[in-house]
């Protein structure tokens, strides 16, 4: 259920690669559904309690509550039901497991990896949270070796069963706490799973920002990684509008000069912590291969530059997400321009001073409505409500604009973009499909 999402999708090929019969139901059409349609995956619209009457097994999207009735029926019938997390943790058991959690960067470090690993000759298995063209447009690879690479999740708690032999956790931040309660009880969580890394294992975690509680009593090894200090870490970085270069550094030796294809401090140290891992799972494993690879689908992708406005889609939807994808942006010449739209009421709500401070190095800013995601309403986490907000904290307030509508968002940016600017799409909903729709409207309205 839920096989056209990202998470759930990229288990289809990976369940048929043991040996099962895989079929799914999603809400709606996508281009997710349309490839899977093409590898041989039935695919039915809607829900409906009949779809599973065939299965032996279940699997369901966290979206879904436990109580649907497609679920239940299933129940019903003595079928297993699994969540997504759930069947992933089934399918690692016996693989020697790299697995990837955090707050950020979790699906850009899991793919570096991936990538590295594949292109080692180790033919991982990989289940990447994104969408990526080397991976056929999905976000798995069904590999023969003996490595498992994936992403996990925290956000609804499912990594919790994960076994890893290598862990990495990128970060931690307040995101998520409505399933926890508080951001000791995510510390907490993620000190239970790291505990469960064997003692020939090791945990990668930033040089700072993770306190005691989440590294308290672990019985592997801790490897700590930044841009400046750790036992590893990059010297002679040079951020750049495309990428990055850097040496990579490991307890005071150089390891190799590598090249990180997406721009942003951020991802040199996604980029980083993927070259620990790889190296402590094979030592040996070249890291210059990390210059060459491909993006995930909605990470910084460059979709043209109409008139010399370059247009980029990026998933960032939490504050940070979103400063650091500016700051990335502004790695380039001229100003940066941001189409964003928030991504449910309660990460609105719970980070609203967060996204009034993420904007300030933006010149124009135009505030989509609240994606829902099924969501109800909540007074005062709405578009109007945080600009004015945003409006207020800027002597420029009439560069902030909350628009009604795509169409709006589109025309506000495209008015304001000047050869040599960039224009941002961000968020986690369905705003990356305005990305064309800004090259095509800047295109037709290019200077000579």
């Amino acid at each position: 259920m839920g096989i056209g999402g990202v998470g759930v999708g990229a288990l289809a090929p990976l369940l048929r690669a043991v040996g099962a019969e895989v079929d799914g139901c999603d809400c709606q059409e996508s281009a997710a559904v349309e490839r899977l349609r093409g590898n041989g995956f039935p695919v039915a619209l809607g829900h409906d309690a009949a779809h599973g009457a065939h299965c032996d097994v279940l699997v369901h999207t966290a979206a879904v509550p436990g109580d649907h009735p497609e679920i239940t029926a299933a129940r019903a019938r003595g079928a297993l039901v699994l969540t997504r997390g759930q069947c992933l943790v089934r399918l690692m058991e016996g693989a020697r497991t790299i697995a990837v959690a955090g707050s950020h960067g979790k699906t850009t470090t899991t793919w570096f990896i991936g990538h590295l690993l594949t292109e080692a000759g180790l033919d991982p298995v990989v289940m990447v949270g994104g969408a990526v063209g080397a991976l056929g447009g999905g976000g798995a690879r069904a590999g023969n070796g003996a490595l498992f690479v994936a992403e996990t999740d925290e956000s609804d708690g499912s990594f919790a069963d994960v076994d890893p032999e290598i862990a990495i956790v990128t970060n931690l931040d307040h995101e998520h706490l409505r399933h926890y309660g508080s951001f000791a009880a995510l510390e907490t969580a993620f000190n239970d799973w790291l505990k469960r890394i064997p003692a020939h294992g090791a945990a990668i975690v930033p040089a700072d920002g993770l306190s005691e509680r989440v590294l308290a009593g672990l019985r592997c090894r801790v490897i700590r990684c930044g841009l400046d200090a750790g036992d590893w870490r990059l010297d002679q970085l040079v951020l750049g509008a495309d990428g990055s270069r850097a040496r990579v550094v490991a307890g005071g030796q150089a390891v190799a000069d590598i090249g990180v294809p997406l721009p942003g401090a951020h991802m040199a140290m996604n980029a980083l912590m993927a070259c620990a891992a790889v190296s402590l799972a094979c030592p040996g494993t070249p890291l210059e291969p990390l210059a060459r690879c491909e993006r995930v689908r909605r990470r910084f992708t460059v979709h043209g530059t109409p008139g010399g406005v370059r247009v980029v889609e990026d998933y960032g939807h939490h504050p940070a997400e979103v400063r650091a994808t500016i700051a990335a942006a502004r790695l380039g010449t001229g100003r940066v321009h941001v189409v964003f739209e928030p991504h449910r009421f309660t990460r609105t709500a719970d980070c609203f001073d967060g996204f009034v401070r993420a904007f300030d190095q933006v010149h124009t800013l135009a505030l989509l409505p609240v994606y829902a995601a099924h969501e109800i309403a909540i007074p005062g986490a709405d578009s109007e409500t945080l600009a004015r907000a945003i409006a207020a904290r800027r002597t420029d307030a009439g560069t902030v604009h909350a628009c009604a509508d795509a169409a709006a968002a589109v025309a506000t940016v495209a008015a304001a973009a000047q050869p040599g600017d960039t224009v941002l799409v961000l968020g986690a909903g369905g705003v990356g499909k305005l990305a064309p729709a800004l090259v095509e409207c800047l295109a037709a309205g290019a200077p000579a």
